[in-house]
């Protein structure tokens, strides 16, 4: 069997790395479906509970398994996309990428569908199961992701028309929690694994770019064209999402796999 490692981390800013005799899952192991039962490690919490992960490569191959637990995360990451970045210096330098899903023209149009369902009713178990429906509407048989670093700008590519060897998909599990899986060849890259030490791995929600407001001499928070956190809460939603100051900020992991001691 090929040489292969698999990585367990703890995360504490810069994620710290360790390393075990466990063969990683292979392309024949693993379907990239958003079901990630069959991948056989345990999974590792970030710090602050909002990203579970695994990370682990082979000769050929970056593996890749996410699943996105908090409220907002998922919210940033249905609306607005989720990057998986690549550093082969083991830094976080965000030069390669793959963004999926990639928010834009086909979270708007999902934010619209979700908005034609019309509102939850009043109890708590219709506005729960309001929710698991919006939440799957948004991920649900997405096509369109964004490869970063290939070009000067990112090249857009769909999932069924890609041509290079990525793999991604993402689903709901029945916890109510998007999983996110890829498989990514280093060629696909231009990498070569045989050169890298240290790979550095990090997922980065998108997040709300408030529209731009006319300053005004009674308030001036807004001369800079933002939203003040206290006026984002109490507006009236943004592309069918009520306002909160969570939005404009993107959640966000890094991790580290030591490919060569």
């Amino acid at each position: 069997m090929r040489r292969a490692v698999i990585v367990f981390l703890i995360v504490s800013g810069f994620a710290a790395s360790g390393q075990t005799d466990n063969p990683c899952p292979l392309s024949s192991a693993v379907t990239v479906d958003g079901n990630a039962d069959e991948w056989p490690m345990v999974w590792v919490e970030d710090g602050e509970k909002t990203f579970s992960y695994n990370v682990c490569a082979d000769e050929q191959n970056l593996f890749v398994r996410l699943r996105i637990n908090e409220f907002f995360a998922k919210r940033k990451t249905g609306a607005f996309g989720l990057t998986l970045w690549i550093d082969p210096s083991g830094k976080k330098k965000k030069k390669y990428g793959l963004k999926f899903p990639a928010g834009g023209a086909e979270a708007e149009e999902r934010m619209g569908q979700i908005n034609a369902e019309g509102k939850p009713g009043s109890s708590s178990g219709e506005q729960a199961d309001y929710q698991k429906k919006a939440d799957r509407m948004m991920i649900a048989n997405l096509e369109i992701l964004e490869l970063i670093g290939l070009a000067d700008d990112p090249i857009t590519a769909t999932r069924s028309g890609i041509t290079n060897g990525i793999k991604v998909a993402i689903d709901v599990d029945p916890a109510g929690a998007y999983v996110y899986e890829a498989i990514i060849p280093f060629k696909s890259y231009r990498l070569s694994r045989a050169n890298i030490s240290e790979l550095s791995v990090g997922f980065e929600t998108g997040k709300m770019v408030p529209p731009k407001q006319k300053s005004t001499a009674k308030n001036p928070a807004t001369a800079q064209g933002d939203l003040t956190p206290s006026q984002l809460s109490r507006m009236q939603g943004y592309q069918g999402m009520q306002g909160n100051p969570k939005l404009l900020y993107s959640s966000d992991v890094w991790t580290k796999l030591v490919l060569k001691k």
